[in-house]
């Protein structure tokens, strides 16, 4: 993939990532302020029941359509890549059948299943909320289908508009939804979200496609590897905690940990979406056989996630104790310690996409699924007895750990296995730059507290930052010619705001 096309998949992965970002966030605001801490609990635990099943009833079968198209182009397998997604959907919409069958049975037999299990989770709230999360189920299980269909055949510029458009619907049937029915309407509000996605994937792709039986073999090795490490990660890097806080400490410690996460969710969310390219880049770098092109854009990828993701997360976390009460509400200061923990650990989580799509892309993922069971092993230990024990704080710090540890493991093994080592000494001069942002944000809201002192923590943090990684050379001028190639490619309003900015790391 020539680098002018990956700056346009970038520019338009962002696109989304922004819209989608700014529409989750201002949806749990508005789940916060209108449902209190309990609510949004409830509401957060609901979300994380579909993503899990979504993920258990997936199959790995849209990673593996992403994965999987952008390799048989660079073969020019043409008829291949026409039927590759059609002669899965079917699989997919039978599973997805199935699991919203199961949480419709939930719904229409909730007293006796609680009889028998009195786990279940939802105290004092509507059965009919197991009709909702089955609305959100199947709205999500082939929207996210239909996403890695475009982003396969690298038509993100409609994914772009698709996913602009749905964050609007999605923010007006969350409130709508919250105001008139409560946490059931809240949830199937938030099916909005992946609606245009979801009808364009029924329209867009046929039902059935023949491909070669061995290619058909293949994939289902590489779907059913992927499926085990989405399985893994819905354990380590999805909110589990929520289940644990919501079964052992109540809604309310799950509702503080809700809004903790989201914070640490929409610190991380934009730049985490520009990766929507690399799969299908690493993919092609690697089907070619062109270790060094794939060596060097793993090693730019790292920086430039880390050139955008440490200073959001370092920013966010010192400006959490002001940011918290002011945008959820007083009810959720208690949220604010967490949130700051919670938001600067999510950092290197973040970066550890690239990892991930570079072994994805290089059928390494195995490796994936290893770490991954190690990872959920020690989640349901934390969840067992660090949990009931030390409740939110406990849950935040040991969820960090984990994270880290597999984070780490990953790129050491990349770096040995694959030939591509991690760029440490660059990270860590980013690293230094976004710490040094985030002290002086800190020490602006302290002595300005309220939106005035954030507002110019945000704009003094970005310069001292810039001035920062300049000063420190953190990004080398490979990766700052690259940055002007992506600002070449971006809308004519945005380029006074973006081309400035990377002139001034010209050296």
């Amino acid at each position: 993939m020539a680098l002018p096309r990956f700056a346009r998949n970038t520019l338009h992965s962002t696109l989304a990532g922004a819209a989608t970002a700014v529409g989750a966030f201002l949806s749990v605001v508005v789940v916060a302020r209108m449902l209190g801490p309990v609510g949004a609990g409830h509401v957060a635990l609901g979300i994380w029941i579909v993503g899990v099943l979504v993920t258990a009833c997936d199959l790995g079968l849209p990673m593996t359509v992403a994965r999987f198209i952008p390799d048989l182009s660079a073969r020019k397998q043409r008829e291949d890549v026409a039927n590759f997604a059609p002669a899965f959907f079917p699989i997919l919409l039978g599973t997805t059948a199935l699991g919203a069958a199961g949480l419709l049975v939930v719904w229409r037999f909730n007293e006796p299943i609680d009889a028998i299990l009195p786990v279940l989770p939802f105290d004092d709230v509507t059965p009919l909320v197991w009709v909702a999360l089955a609305v959100l189920f199947v709205l999500q299980a082939i929207g996210n289908y239909g996403l890695s269909n475009l982003r396969g055949h690298q038509e993100f510029d409609r994914a772009a508009s698709l996913s602009s458009i749905s964050f609007l619907l999605q923010l007006a049937g969350v409130a709508a939804g919250g105001w008139y029915f409560g946490i059931p309407g809240a949830l199937v509000g938030y099916g909005g979200g992946s609606l245009l996605l979801a009808l364009h994937a029924l329209t867009h792709i046929r039902i059935g496609g023949r491909i070669e039986p061995e290619l058909r073999a293949r994939a289902w090795r590489f779907s059913m590897s992927s499926w085990g490490v989405g399985l893994i990660a819905a354990i380590v890097w999805s909110r589990t905690e929520l289940a644990f806080l919501n079964h052992f400490r109540g809604p309310q410690e799950a509702g503080l940990y809700s809004i903790a996460n989201t914070l640490a969710t929409v610190a991380t969310q934009a730049p985490l979406l520009m990766t929507g390219g690399l799969l299908a880049l690493f993919s092609e770098r690697f089907a070619v056989g062109d270790h060094e092109g794939l060596k060097n854009a793993f090693e730019s990828a790292v920086r430039f996630m880390s050139f955008l993701i440490f200073p959001a997360c370092f920013g966010a976390a010192a400006l959490a104790p002001s940011l918290v009460p002011a945008l959820f509400g007083q009810a959720f200061a208690g949220a604010a310690q967490p949130a700051a923990i919670l938001v600067a650990a999510q950092a290197f989580g973040a970066v550890s996409t690239v990892s991930s799509a570079l072994l994805f892309a290089t059928e390494r993922n195995y490796f994936l699924v290893w770490t991954g069971i190690a990872g959920s092993a020690a989640v349901i230990c934390s969840g067992l007895f660090v949990i009931p024990a030390y409740g939110l704080m406990g849950a935040v710090i040991g969820r960090s750990i984990i994270q880290f540890a597999i984070v780490a493991a990953s790129f050491v093994y990349i770096g040995r296995a694959l030939a591509c080592p991690t760029p440490y000494f660059s990270v860590l001069r980013i690293m230094a730059a976004a710490a040094g942002c985030a002290l002086v944000a800190r020490w602006i809201v302290l002595v300005a507290p309220g939106w005035i002192g954030i507002l110019i923590a945000i704009g003094v943090g970005a310069a001292v930052y810039f001035a920062l990684v300049r000063l420190l050379r953190a990004l080398p001028q490979d990766d700052v010619g690259r940055l002007q190639e992506v600002a070449g490619k971006m809308p004519a309003w945005l380029s006074p705001f973006v081309t400035p900015l990377v002139q001034f790391f010209e050296r």
